[in-house]
């Protein structure tokens, strides 16, 4: 993975599909983003990211909704075939 490549969650237009790398969270809540689905490796949607309020992400059939300091925290990667 080249660093330089990715970029936070919070920063993705909407519309767009990324790929999970990291999360740079405490134990708790990156346990709490597992428990969503929310995993290196896994490939979402982003659905809704207007800078204000939470971000909507979709993967695995549904939709979760990241609060904007949490989504700030997952670093992700844009997808070849967005």
């Amino acid at each position: 993975m080249n660093p330089a490549l990715c970029m936070p969650l919070s920063t993705v237009r909407s519309g767009r599909t990324v790929l999970l790398r990291r999360m740079t969270a405490g134990c708790e809540m990156t346990a709490r983003l597992a428990a969503m689905g929310l995993t290196p490796g896994v490939s979402v949607h982003v659905y809704r990211n207007d800078r204000n309020g939470p971000v909507v992400l979709g993967l695995h059939g549904g939709r979760v909704m990241l609060g904007r300091r949490m989504a700030e925290r997952v670093s992700v990667q844009e997808t070849t075939d967005a």
